[in-house]
């Protein structure tokens, strides 16, 4: 399960603050100092822990109340956009915090043999777009959850009643237990085999319930935790615990199994010995009939302590005795190692928010520590992270950034980062202070501006944004030299830029080229052009589907033009190979007997051109060598 949207709600300066969220990459803010990074997370914290909030009272100026609250027109809209029964608990002195959490696919499946609220388990049969809407309700006295539930306004409160209450309205709706399901056919009804019953007997509708949340509730919410380099010995713990969590269930799940077991045989005996002494209570409280319990052994997994061993040391010792530095490195390395085991996909059961992780981090650290965030947000941890870092921002997608920033008004909001300008100005960083990509693949038209990166991400999977490269297009062989000169004044200054290039071109421009130019790092693609690279075959089945047999050819028809082709320099375009088959395929037109004012031309340029070279090409096999050459150096350049 994963937090989807989270609106924050009279909280310090989110006044009111709505926040989607990522499910499998990092989920980014930035922003300048005092913008509210710190206070978004603490904010989406409080749906989730129990978290001390401050209120001006007697005696107390402190609140984290937001100075002007959210008026009730604005409080009421959130709902409605939403298609939610409107919240009707809202008054301005108190913090809200909505969220909507996401259940993943199959994930129900695993709350089977948990021992849920009754309020959450008719949540979960009843959910609406497989998802939970959560509100949690925070003023100076208390802290109330509630869900968005199907429910009846006269029928709301069953969820949390007795057996006995619960057996009082089934006898007012005239239910019968004939109506209702006992799931294992044994003993007596339980309370969620009523509350079934009932609300199939009365209309529903969707209702904010409050929540009391079970023991064992909390087993299918992901677990938020809040990060900083304020490391705790709790935090090491936490990690720790996270990290060896298979291992600790091999051994747990069986105590588990035998305490439920023991907690039933339990229930039974009390209930057996409440049934014994009922006459004496019913002499006291004539107006209860019976009186049951429920029991629940608790059986908590956690690593309870670290000890290291070190080099300089005699014997073991403990961690929390330690600087705060090994505190940070031990933190570091347990997150690194859960990156490392965390798989490509997987239930998340965390979320990890990281406040300015950059902290005491060296940039190369930084790189690293960024990879392992990326690693874990592939398997069950949801992260957040707020930073300063260019080099968190330069190794994420930019539609992963937010940009957070205080208002007129003094209240944070944000805004999507949807280019490197964007991100610029958020963080009034100058060309100087980073340059945001760290490898450059030039090529020499709008063809290959298209295809390359098609072509990449089928051979890699991944994006040239994801591997921070960027796409430079020369725009023809004729401005090369033109051109290298603008890359070497624009680039002057930088770290051995020279080593960060590839050069994929047209087998042409090696004859327009100085020899001094043709680097290792320099490649070129076919006879004349990287058309004539593609192979024989392919270029059969390209163009067969394209024309959807109105026009067929064979392998013969291409090798005949590819043999055409004439090597060396000064060829003109029509004597390369694009030209050569749209020539010939009109020419087969004509001789098939078709009208030449019906033939389509092949699209030969751009977009269009790429994408009707993509229509085949799928697969690494159809990359031409040279162009996979040229991919494997660039990912190999550090």
């Amino acid at each position: 399960m994963y937090l989807e949207e989270v609106v924050i709600i009279n909280y310090k300066s989110c006044k009111i603050l709505d926040i989607k969220l990522k499910e499998n990459n990092p989920n980014i803010f930035i922003g300048l100092n005092d913008c509210g990074k710190s206070t978004l997370l603490k904010g989406i914290e409080l749906l989730f822990n129990k978290v001390n909030c401050s209120f001006s009272q007697e005696g107390n100026n402190k609140s984290d109340l937001s100075n002007s609250t959210l008026d009730q027109e604005e409080f009421v809209s959130i709902f409605e956009e939403r298609n939610l029964p409107v919240f009707e608990e809202y008054d301005n002195t108190s913090i809200y915090v909505l969220g909507k959490l996401r259940l993943q696919e199959n994930e129900l499946d695993l709350f089977e043999s948990i021992d849920l609220s009754n309020s959450l388990s008719w949540m979960l049969e009843n959910l609406i777009d497989n998802s939970i809407w959560l509100i949690k309700k925070i003023n100076a006295n208390t802290s109330t959850g509630y869900l968005a539930q199907n429910s009846n306004n006269d029928y709301k409160h069953i969820y949390s009643e007795t057996a006995a209450k619960l057996n009082i309205i089934k006898r007012e709706l005239n239910i019968t237990s004939d109506d209702i399901t006992n799931s294992n056919a044994l003993g007596r009804f339980s309370n969620l085999e009523l509350i079934r019953a009932i609300n199939s007997k009365i209309e529903l509708e969707r209702f904010w319930i409050e929540y009391k949340p079970a023991k064992s509730d909390s087993d299918i919410f992901p677990e938020y935790k809040y990060f900083d380099w304020n490391c705790s010995m709790e935090e090491v713990i936490s990690i720790a615990t996270s990290l060896m969590k298979d291992k600790i269930e091999e051994f747990i799940q069986p105590i588990k199994v035998t305490a439920q077991e023991k907690a039933q045989l339990a229930e039974e005996a009390i209930n057996e010995e409440f049934n014994r002494i009922q006459e004496t209570i019913s002499s006291v409280a004539p107006e209860i009939q019976s009186i049951n319990s429920k029991i629940h052994f608790e059986v908590k997994e956690k690593v309870s302590d670290i000890m290291v061993q070190k080099l300089q040391s005699d014997g073991l010792i403990h961690l929390d005795n330690q600087e705060e530095g090994l505190k940070r490195k031990i933190w570091f390395s347990l997150i690194k190692a859960k990156a490392e085991r965390s798989e490509q996909s997987g239930i998340k059961n965390h979320i990890w928010a990281f406040d300015e992780p950059e902290t005491h981090l060296y940039p190369g650290a930084q790189r690293e520590f960024f990879d392992n965030l990326k690693g874990l947000s592939r398997g069950n941890v949801q992260t957040l992270i707020s930073t300063h870092s260019t080099i968190f921002i330069d190794k994420a997608n930019t539609n992963d950034i937010l940009n957070t920033y205080k208002l007129e008004s003094g209240y944070t909001n944000l805004s999507s980062c949807e280019d490197v300008e964007s991100i610029f100005d958020s963080l009034k960083v100058k060309n100087s202070d980073f340059l945001f990509h760290d490898k450059f693949l030039i090529v020499e038209g709008d063809t290959e501006q298209y295809l390359i990166p098609a072509l990449y991400k089928i051979y890699t999977g991944k994006t040239f944004i994801e591997d921070n490269i960027q796409l430079i297009n020369i725009e023809g062989k004729d401005k090369w030299r033109l051109n290298k000169e603008v890359l070497r004044a624009i680039t002057q200054g930088f770290n051995k830029i020279e080593n960060s290039m590839i050069l994929l071109f047209d087998n042409d421009m090696s004859f327009q080229m100085d020899a001094i130019d043709k680097t290792e790092n320099v490649f070129f693609v076919g006879k004349q052009d990287i058309e004539d690279s593609i192979a024989i075959g392919l270029w059969t089945e390209i163009v067969n589907q394209f024309y959807d047999e109105t026009l067929i050819i064979n392998d013969s028809f291409i090798q005949t033009i590819f043999d055409s082709i004439p090597e060396g320099d000064n060829v003109q375009s029509n004597k390369k190979f694009f030209k050569k088959l749209s020539y010939a395929l009109k020419t087969k037109w004509q001789e098939d007997g078709n009208d030449i004012d019906s033939f389509i031309s092949i699209p030969d340029k751009g977009n269009e051109s790429a994408e009707f070279i993509l229509n085949v090409i799928n697969h690494q096999e159809h990359i031409p060598v040279k162009i996979k050459e040229a991919f494997d150096k660039l990912i190999s350049l550090n």
